[in-house]
């Protein structure tokens, strides 16, 4: 049980690629059929939503830089989390957003 964990904690770059994967196809297939005001208003919302989400997360993860001095490739591993978990939460957003107008 420990070497699988030990292997998840080594490996959750990809991991967080292929959840990330799910999200990313829903907002090109939403994005493609959309093209109304009222798909281009859910869009401007999304944006907006993970676009505060972003700065947030990247802000969190200054401060804990500054206080807990993590390397380098820790920082770019964090950065790149963020990245695929924002990517999750734009293609969450326009999810729940569409079911929501």
């Amino acid at each position: 049980m420990d070497i699988l964990i030990n292997q998840l904690r080594e490996e959750y770059l990809i991991i967080l690629i292929l959840v990330s994967l799910i999200p990313t196809i829903y907002f090109i297939t939403f994005s493609s059929k959309e093209n109304d005001e009222r798909g281009k208003e859910i869009t401007n919302k999304a944006y907006h939503l993970t676009y505060l989400f972003f700065l947030t997360t990247i802000l969190i993860l200054f401060l804990y830089h500054s206080f807990y001095n993590i390397t380098f490739q820790g920082f770019r591993s964090g950065i790149i989390a963020l990245v695929l978990i924002s990517n999750c939460f734009l293609g969450s957003t326009i999810f729940l957003l569409n079911k929501k107008y």
